[in-house]
């Protein structure tokens, strides 16, 4: 079994949506549609990031740069492939797509109560930011 990786394109995007509905503590919400996301890759082409195995998506990771910071959404890897370092590969390519464009600080989001991807991002060096909460508006 070979793992490729590879940056996303818009074509991506379908299987990518599929994926993420089969994840457990991944929320899919109204920007995740095709048109939010071609603009979403459009806007930020070398950051966003798949794996594949036989031609079959099993992994992704959006990154997206507001100027400032580095923002990491939806990663995402096939419960069958887990434990294999996709999800670490996808993360250090997307830290280093950021770190070619001189971001020093990368956020991540997560569902409180998606104990997994928390203790992920722990492991792999990333602090969790308890002063912090997040407000959102739909527009």
């Amino acid at each position: 079994m070979s793992i490729e990786f590879r940056l996303m394109e818009v074509s991506d995007i379908p299987a990518s949506i599929e994926l993420w509905k089969s994840m457990k503590g991944l929320a899919i919400r109204g920007s995740d549609n095709i048109r939010d996301l071609t603009d979403h890759v459009n806007m930020n082409p070398k950051h966003n990031f798949v794996a594949s195995s036989d031609g079959q998506l099993i992994g992704t990771v959006l990154g997206g740069f507001d100027g400032r910071r580095g923002y990491i959404y939806h990663l995402a890897v096939h419960e069958s492939f887990r434990r294999k370092n996709i999800a670490k590969e996808l993360m250090d390519k997307c830290f280093q797509s950021f770190k070619e464009i001189n971001v020093s600080k990368c956020h991540m989001m997560v569902l409180k109560d998606n104990t997994e991807a928390q203790e992920f991002y722990k492991q792999i060096g990333c602090e969790l930011r308890t002063e912090l909460l997040v407000f959102s508006k739909t527009l």
